[in-house]
């Protein structure tokens, strides 16, 4: 065992003060035979490797955190959805029938310091195989490679969509401080109301300018017999050239047929045929997005954005308000070009991350109260809506489809310009 020994005060003198560098440090040979080395203060100590060392026993019981019982427990959860949504006492009794005995506070553990938690899912739109085959069509049409679409190209792009609004809600969850025995102060309630009200609030942008917005308001009864009287009208200058496009059609496809059974086909003024009709069930409809919309905002807004821009296009989303095959009229009518759209396409629509935006926005003070309210809140946060802003979203869309095409049409990744997200520690 290593000693201190110190010589005698006597062979210093009287008052003499004992030197450091008269201390000898005797360690014992690591093979354990042999006189005892004198340890020097001026020469290098003797050199401790990892190996030549090793922890003692712990007191307690064997811990059950091994190796084999952690990748067992990772397995469990990374192997499907079910298993992404079990709670710790579900993972516990799936490894007990694998006779591991576990507790589930162990696997929360566990899961804990491997960096897991337990979050919302993440929200994504389904796709089936033709939808991701026209998404990675699209997409490769639209990229540097293949079609030579730059940011510039983007640029010339005017982004238009709708998201609906409702009144008395509050985007995100949000906590309260309070006390145990506070739990009815007022402060601390939020009142929650029987049935609710929206409404449909449509913006567009480009990436050089911000365009108009539009609130829609309820239909009046007047404003629908105005819309029947007018549709009617429209019908009656659209069937005689319907017709005519059908009857040749028509015979252009039995050309060439021999006493053809069955029944010769006979005109018939319907939907199928071209016929304009409304819907019986609410909403938007392509008349109410013609009229209140199509017409006096984005057409207005692209001719102006055409005079800096001659390439400018409009995008629309496939919404059957939009894809109503009379707004392709109204298009070639005042000679503006649409941008060719894949469906189910939230993430290459630069204009959603708008209304996520506007949502937390509209909202950090409390959710509006009143209609009245709301459409105040909303048209002045558009206003205030930042051009830089609207780029930055823009410019996202050249990341989007390098992750599209990676993912065969896919649309499993993260959003964004491909920057890492910092995120801030919650100080309440």
């Amino acid at each position: 065992m290593a000693c201190y020994e110190f010589k005698a005060l006597g062979e210093f003198g009287d008052g003499g003060v004992v030197s450091v560098r008269v201390v000898e440090y005797k360690v014992p040979k690591l093979d354990g035979g042999g006189e005892n080395v004198c340890f020097k203060p001026n020469e290098l100590p003797i050199k401790i490797l990892p190996h030549h060392v090793q922890d003692a026993p712990k007191p307690g019981r064997p811990a059950k955190q091994a190796e084999e019982v952690k990748e067992q427990i990772f397995q469990q959860v990374r192997r499907d959805r079910y298993g992404r949504e079990k709670s710790c006492a579900d993972v516990a009794g799936g490894l007990s029938l694998q006779g591991v005995g576990i507790s589930a506070s162990t696997v929360w553990k566990v899961l804990r310091a491997a960096g897991y938690r337990k979050t919302k899912p993440t929200r994504k739109p389904g796709l089936t195989q033709e939808m991701r085959s026209a998404r990675l069509k699209w997409a490769l049409e639209h990229t540097v490679q293949h079609k030579d679409w730059t940011l510039e190209d983007w640029k010339n792009v005017i982004w238009t969509d709708e998201t609906s609004v409702v009144i008395n809600h509050r985007r995100g969850g949000y906590r309260v401080w309070r006390k145990a025995d506070e739990r009815v102060v007022k402060s601390c309630i939020r009142e929650r109301w029987k049935g609710y009200s929206e409404f449909m609030f449509w913006g567009c942008f480009s990436y050089d300018k911000k365009g108009p917005c539009h609130v829609y308001q309820p239909e009046t009864k007047a404003e629908k017999e105005d819309a029947t009287r007018r549709i009617k009208q429209l019908n009656a200058e659209l069937e005689p050239l319907q017709r005519e496009e059908w009857e040749l059609s028509e015979s252009m496809r039995r050309t060439g047929l021999r006493n053809k059974r069955g029944r010769k086909p006979q005109w018939r003024w319907t939907e199928k045929t071209g016929k304009l009709v409304r819907t019986s069930g609410g909403g938007i409809d392509w008349w109410r997005y013609q009229t209140c919309v199509l017409i006096p905002k984005p057409i207005p807004f692209a001719k102006e954005c055409l005079q800096d821009r001659p390439q400018t296009i409009v995008m629309e989303d496939k919404a059957p308000s939009h894809a109503h095959h009379y707004q392709s009229v109204i298009y070639r009518l005042h000679d503006v070009e649409r941008l060719l759209w894949c469906g189910n396409s939230p993430d290459c629509n630069c204009i959603e991350p708008c209304w996520f935006y506007m949502k937390r926005e509209t909202t950090k003070k409390g959710a509006p109260q009143s209609r009245v309210e709301a459409v105040r809140i909303w048209q002045n946060c558009w206003r205030d809506l930042s051009q830089l802003k609207i780029q930055t979203w823009i410019e996202r869309i050249l990341v989007h489809i390098q992750k599209i095409i990676e993912l065969q049409g896919g649309n499993e990744y993260i959003e964004g310009r491909d920057k890492p997200r910092l995120r801030r520690p919650y100080i309440g």
